[in-house]
């Protein structure tokens, strides 16, 4: 049969479009053999004897702040301090005007020694009755009044010195000096800086867990010591939490060191090393999601770097790792980020070993 000219061409055309959506076809499917490798990051379970790290901002107080003062009154002679200034234990500090004191305690004294003499002529005469016992028995009160007297005077005279009971740090001075002062009156405010105490927040459940036994080492740096780490040990924490963040303050402490002035205010960083129980089972938390329901699974990576869901039970928290108690095993490898878009049977790859290469 003869095709006109007209006809020719719509063939032609219908034959070309074939011709094109077959070879879309072709590469469609070429595609599809190569199944997609989802990037991951990959984590191993862990086991006995791992640690775990937890850090916290922690800041610098005094061990104590007190406002020194004099146990009598009168006119403030000396003061021996700066504020700013650090000052050994014993060493004094202030002093009042003593003048009077010692005069007190002469006149006592020389009252001693007169009563002294007339019990020792009162005796000698009671024993030839000359004298009755009572008027002995007068002087020999007399004479224990007056031994209290002479020691309350020295006492007052050692009153009107005012050394520190501790390594201070001199935070404020309260009175100038030439000022008469009364008794109980603060004189100078004080920081007990004889150990560095550093507090820091704790969160609850770490606090209920954290148990003397599971810490294997506490220790702090500071910014403006680099490369300097320093051991701290457990003091004291308060028993009531925040009412907003729910953490306790727990009261660490450390040595002071020699050549550095680590005062209270200063920042530091505080680092938490735990002992995992022996037995335990660890993931990061990242490694577990949820499911509909709302129960928790992680993605197992199979030996074909396929995934599948695992169903899991979980203990306690500590950081940024949970406690498996069900549904894993020791050196399982799961996929710890990236698995949110993952599905049963998935490929995945460890971007971390792709990145290194």
């Amino acid at each position: 049969m003869k095709l006109s000219g007209n006809v020719r061409f719509p063939l032609v055309l219908l034959l070309a479009i074939t011709a094109a959506l077959a070879g879309c076809s072709d590469s469609g499917s070429g595609e599809q053999q190569v199944e997609r490798q989802w990037p991951v990051k990959v984590a191993t379970v862990s086991s006995d004897g791992e640690i775990s790290q937890r850090q916290f901002a922690g800041r610098v107080k005094a061990v104590q702040t007190v406002d020194l003062s004099f146990q009598v009154g009168g006119k403030l002679d000396q003061l021996h301090f700066r504020e700013g200034e650090i000052i050994p234990k014993g060493k004094p500090v202030a002093a009042l005007d003593d003048r009077d004191f010692r005069r007190r305690v002469k006149e006592a004294r020389v009252n001693l020694e007169l009563l002294e003499k007339t019990l020792a002529r009162q005796r000698s005469l009671a024993e030839r009755n000359v004298i009755s016992q009572q008027q002995l028995d007068e002087t020999e009160t007399n004479y224990d009044l007056a031994k209290v007297t002479l020691e309350k005077a020295e006492q007052d005279l050692a009153y009107t010195k005012l050394s520190v009971p501790f390594d201070a740090l001199v935070t404020r001075q309260l009175v100038e000096n030439f000022t008469n002062v009364q008794p109980g009156q603060g004189i100078v405010r004080l920081q007990n800086v004889s150990e560095v105490r550093i507090q820091v927040s704790v969160p609850e459940k770490l606090l209920a867990t954290a148990s003397r036994e599971r810490v294997d080492s506490i220790t702090a740096t500071f910014e403006f010591l680099p490369g300097q780490e320093f051991p701290l040990e457990y003091r004291e924490h308060q028993a009531e939490a925040d009412t907003v963040t729910q953490t306790y303050i727990v009261e660490l402490g450390m040595p002071r060191p020699e050549n550095v002035q680590i005062l209270p205010g200063m920042t530091a960083r505080v680092n938490l090393k735990l002992n995992q129980d022996r037995g335990d089972l660890w993931v990061p938390l990242s490694a577990v999601q949820n499911s509909a329901d709302g129960s928790p699974f992680v993605w197992q990576i199979n030996d074909d770097q396929s995934v599948s869901k695992t169903q899991v039970e979980l203990g306690r928290t500590d950081g940024d790792v949970v406690q498996v108690t069900a549904g894993v095993q020791p050196m399982m490898k799961l996929v710890a980020a990236g698995g949110q878009h993952l599905y049963e049977g998935a490929k995945v790859r460890n971007y971390a070993q792709q990145s290194g290469q």
